[in-house]
């Protein structure tokens, strides 16, 4: 008898000890504005939200076939406070993302751009040499 209420006093007791769940704070939406899909295909959304974040989009139909493109842009910030902004565009040349945040190469040094340059020129001249060569 004594077991069996040693075992159940253990049961409630982990059942009392479990960690308790963190109260989630629901986020805040504060602009929801929606442009309805056109007969086009285009359409337009412009979001943002308690914490900071914010996100637009426009797309439409363009071009000779009619290709749908978008454009937009979408901010948050980091958690070491640096504000990230991001613009884009979307369509038939593709994702193009433009940041101050999106890494970039280092520019050449003048060196490197000679050596680029001559290794053109000779890959130019075997080609000429291969063409000349079957002719």
């Amino acid at each position: 008898m004594h077991r069996v209420a040693l075992l159940i006093a253990c049961c409630v007791a982990a059942v009392v000890a479990r960690p308790q769940a963190a109260a989630v704070t629901p986020i805040p939406i504060l602009v929801d504005e929606r442009v309805p899909i056109d007969q086009l295909g285009g359409y337009g959304f412009r979001i943002q939200t308690g914490n900071g974040i914010a996100w637009q989009e426009t797309g439409a139909a363009s071009g000779p076939l009619n290709a749908n493109t978008k454009s937009g842009q979408y901010t948050f910030t980091h958690p070491d406070g640096t504000p990230h902004v991001l613009s884009y565009t979307a369509g038939v040349g593709g994702y193009q993302a433009v940041s101050d945040l999106i890494p970039t190469p280092y520019p050449l040094l003048p060196w490197q751009i000679e050596q680029v340059r001559f290794a053109e020129s000779q890959k130019a001249a075997q080609a000429a040499a291969a063409a000349s060569a079957t002719a």
